[in-house]
Parts: structure tokens; sequence; C-alpha cells
């Protein structure tokens, strides 16, 4: 293995580690803030800066991973474990934007609290299951 290909794949994996784990605070902090009934006074504070560092680790980790394939000669993007986890970054995006969204039109309402906690609640739930996905796609690469 090549120190490109080596500093690429610890990148990707920290970028793992420590990016995307803000996507569970995420589930997380809009539950708690929703169950004890505080609103958006405790959930922007902390929502916003989650869901955008999430967005930046997303954005990272598919970069890192086009590059690792890159780094071998495109021998990752023949195998569909790796079209697949490509496809649900691209998905866990798409629903990344939409906790975004969520949460920016409901800060300006009076009625933050219950609706749109509980939306971007079950959003990083959703995120989190597709990064799961990811991951066991990763290492079992079963296709």
């Amino acid at each position: 293995m090549n120190k490109r290909y080596t500093s690429l794949l610890v990148t990707h994996v920290l970028v793992a580690v420590l990016g995307l784990g803000s996507i569970a605070s995420v589930a997380i902090v809009a539950a708690t803030t929703r169950r004890a009934a505080r609103g958006s006074t405790g959930a922007s504070v902390w929502l916003g800066p989650l869901l955008r560092c999430s967005a930046l680790s997303l954005a990272a980790m598919l970069a890192t991973g086009l590059l690792l394939d890159l780094t071998v000669a495109g021998a990752f993007s023949a195998a569909w474990w790796f079209r697949g986890s490509a496809l649900l970054i691209v998905a866990t995006g798409v629903l990344q934007a939409q906790a975004r969204r969520a949460l920016r039109r409901g800060l300006p309402n009076e009625d933050f609290g219950e609706t749109v906690l509980r939306r971007v609640e079950w959003i990083a739930y959703g995120m989190w299951a597709l990064i799961a996905v990811i991951v066991v796609l990763m290492e079992v690469k079963p296709f």
C-alpha cells in the first residue's frame, strides 16, 4: 500500500468517527430537548452547529472515498458495495438537508417544540441508519 492511500484511508476513518458522530448527537439533542419541552431555546443553540458539522463531514466522506478510488485506479468503482455506499452517502446528504430546512423553518414559529424537534429527531435516526448500512457494506463487501 502506498502512503497516499494510507493517508487517505486514515482521513476517511477519522472523518467517519469524529465528523459523522455528530449525526447521533443531533438525534439525542432533538429528543432530549423535545422531551424536556425546552423548545427552540435549547435546541437551536446545538442543532445548527451539529448539522453544519455533519454536512461538512458528509462532503469530506464523499471526497475522501472518491480519492481513495482514484488512488487504486478505479478498482472500487466497479464493485457494487462501493456504488451502493456512494448512493447512500448522497441519500444521507438529502436527509441532512431536510433536517436543516426543518430547523430553519421552525425557528421563527412560536410552536417550534414538538413538531419540528420530532421531525429533526426522526430524520437524524434515518441518517444514522443509512450510515450503519454504509459501514456494513464497507466492511462485508457482499457484492
